[in-house]
């Protein structure tokens, strides 16, 4: 995937969001503000404010969390370890059973954390 494409399926899913979380480690990313809808939740939990807070603020009906302690950090980052335990191990469960279900990636939601992550990751390590 080229890196246009990347940000064109991510401007799609922002436009259809309610909530979007930022959380890329570096100053020089902004989240533009005009692909940002009305009555959205923005939780940014980067060091680094990852949006123009004055510029977001005017938007209609959106709240805005300018900042997330390191607790919370530490706990997301847990959480997205565990998620990809459970999914791995789901899909090892269910070849030793026979049961092959639907992948885990054909789920919207799955589908767009991953592509987010990896993402983020690639442009990263581009960067340096």
């Amino acid at each position: 995937m080229m890196p246009h494409q990347f940000f064109l399926i991510l401007y799609d899913l922002i436009l259809q969001s309610s909530v979007i979380i930022t959380g890329v480690p570096t100053k020089s990313y902004r989240l533009p503000t005009e692909w940002i809808q009305e009555h959205t939740t923005v939780v940014n939990v980067s060091s680094f404010k990852n949006v123009d807070e004055e510029a977001l603020l005017k938007i209609p009906g959106v709240v805005y969390v300018p900042l997330v302690g390191k607790v919370t950090v530490a706990m997301l980052e847990r959480n997205l370890m565990r998620l990809y335990e459970q999914f791995h191990q789901h899909d090892v469960r269910h070849r030793q059973a026979g049961q092959m279900e639907k992948p885990w990636y054909t789920h919207p939601i799955h589908l767009y954390t991953a592509v987010a992550v990896t993402g983020l990751l690639a442009l990263e390590l581009f960067r340096k």
